[in-house]
C-alpha cells in the first residue's frame, strides 16, 4: 500500500450548516449550524417524518400560533412531557414526546424556533459535506489520508445490522450490511506514538466529519476491550458506496449500548492525542 504524508491538519471547530433551498443568508445558515450542534437533525428532518415531526409539520403547527416562536422555543429546551403534543397519536413522528435538551440555550432556542418556522421544511441535502479521504494525524508516526481504494486494500469488516439508539434512548431504526475495515487495523498501519509503557493509558482518538461533528475512543476501548471489533470505518451499504447522506466514508461504533452518537457521517479525520502528560 502506497500511503503519502500529509502535514498535521487543522482541527475544525465549526458545524453541519445545511444551505436553505430558498438562498440562505449566512445568519440562517447559522440557524442550521445550531440545528446540527444540538442535536435537532438526528430527530428531524426538513419535509419527511423520523422519530419526531419534519420542521414543515412545525412550522405549520407554531406559525399560525400567537407568540409560537416563544412557545417552540420553550419545547426546545424543556421538551413536551411524557405526553408529548400528539404528533405521534397522528402518524407524524414515532417518538411520544421530546427529551428536554438542556444543553440549548434559551437564546439559541429562540433563534432555532424563528428559523424553523420561517424555513417550513426547505433546506437542502448534504452533498458539500461529501467526504473522498480520511486523513489519519497526530501522535502517530506516519501521517497520511485514505482514499475508499487505499481503505480496501486493509483486511476487510462485514457487518450485519447495527440497531441506531440515540443519546436520548430512541431507536433511529437500524443500518445493515455494511463493509469497511477495523479503526484498529488503520491505527497500527500509522504507528501510534508511545515513549514509555504508559503512555497508551493517557491516548485518545478523535475521529471527526466535514461537518466538524466529533467523537471520542480511548486506546484501551480499541485496543484492549471488545469493543474495538466493531469499531468499523467504513465505506460500502447494501454493496454501493455510501450515499451523500452518510459521505463516501463513515465510522461506527457497533458495540456500543447506544450506538448513534459515535456513528460519524462525512468521516475525514482520524487524530491520536495524549491528553494528559
Amino acid at each position: 500500500m502506497t500511503l503519502q504524508k500529509q502535514s498535521l491538519p487543522r482541527l475544525c471547530l465549526g458545524v453541519w450548516l445545511l444551505a436553505l433551498s430558498l438562498g440562505a443568508s449566512a445568519s440562517e445558515e447559522d440557524r442550521s449550524a445550531l440545528a446540527q450542534r444540538n442535536g435537532c437533525l438526528a430527530c428531524h428532518a426538513g419535509m419527511e417524518t423520523k422519530i419526531g415531526p419534519s420542521f414543515r409539520e412545525i412550522s405549520g403547527k407554531y406559525s399560525g400560533q400567537e407568540g409560537g416562536v416563544e412557545l417552540l422555543a420553550g419545547r426546545i429546551v424543556s421538551g413536551t412531557g411524557e405526553h408529548g403534543s400528539g404528533w405521534a397519536k397522528d402518524g407524524k413522528a414515532t417518538l411520544a414526546s421530546m427529551p428536554p435538551n438542556g444543553n440549548v440555550s434559551p437564546e439559541n432556542a429562540r433563534k432555532l424556533a424563528a428559523w424553523i418556522i420561517a424555513a417550513k421544511g426547505k433546506v437542502s441535502g448534504p452533498q458539500h459535506f461529501v467526504s473522498e479521504k480520511v486523513r489519519i494525524s497526530g501522535r502517530v508516526e506516519q501521517v497520511f489520508e485514505l482514499s475508499v481504494a487505499e481503505l480496501r486494500k486493509f483486511p476487510p469488516q462485514q457487518i450485519g445490522e447495527i440497531p441506531v439508539t440515540c443519546q436520548s434512548g430512541a431507536n433511529l431504526g437500524k443500518i445493515e450490511n455494511l463493509k469497511g475495515v477495523l479503526l484498529r487495523d488503520i491505527l497500527e498501519e500509522a504507528k501510534i506514538v508511545s515513549r514509555s509503557h504508559n503512555d497508551v493509558k493517557k491516548i485518545a482518538i478523535v475521529a471527526s466529519a466535514s461537518d466538524d461533528y466529533r467523537v471520542v475512543f480511548s486506546w484501551s476501548e480499541i485496543f484492549n476491550s471488545p469493543l474495538g471489533d466493531g469499531i468499523v470505518v467504513f465505506y460500502e451499504r447494501n454493496g454501493l458506496p455510501l450515499a451523500d447522506d452518510e459521505g463516501r466514508i463513515a465510522l461506527i461504533s457497533a458495540k456500543d449500548t447506544r450506538t448513534g452518537p459515535r456513528h460519524v457521517k462525512w468521516l475525514n479525520g482520524i487524530e491520536v492525542r495524549q491528553i494528559v502528560d
